[in-house]
């Protein structure tokens, strides 16, 4: 798996996992997760295997719905998702921060 040109979040499968169950829980489409996985062995989906999964943002989605709605750590989600550092933010968003030079 290249891990470099994964757009969305990795799943590693368990035991009883579909990927219909998957596109449940992630809120997903089925269709997006398996254009996105196409060697994917829809039958015979093993334990272990990493599978990647795409999160469409909704109309009034927050960093924190898609977070929750993911189920990822913001740390998984800048890593496989570097734009979203370079997103532009909303006009008169208060920044909150510590300055530590001082």
């Amino acid at each position: 798996m290249n891990f470099d040109t994964c757009n969305g979040v990795i799943h590693v499968v368990k035991r009883g996992d579909t990927l219909y169950k998957l596109s449940r829980i992630y809120k997903v489409k089925l269709s997006d997760i398996i254009s996105a996985n196409p060697y994917i062995n829809v039958y015979n989906m093993q334990p272990g295997e990493e599978d990647f999964l795409i999160y469409t943002v909704q109309d009034g989605d927050t960093f924190e719905d898609v977070l929750k709605n993911t189920g990822v750590s913001p740390d998984d989600l800048f890593k496989f998702n570097p734009d979203l550092y370079k997103m532009a933010l909303a006009a008169d968003m208060e920044i909150k921060y510590v300055d530590f030079q001082k």
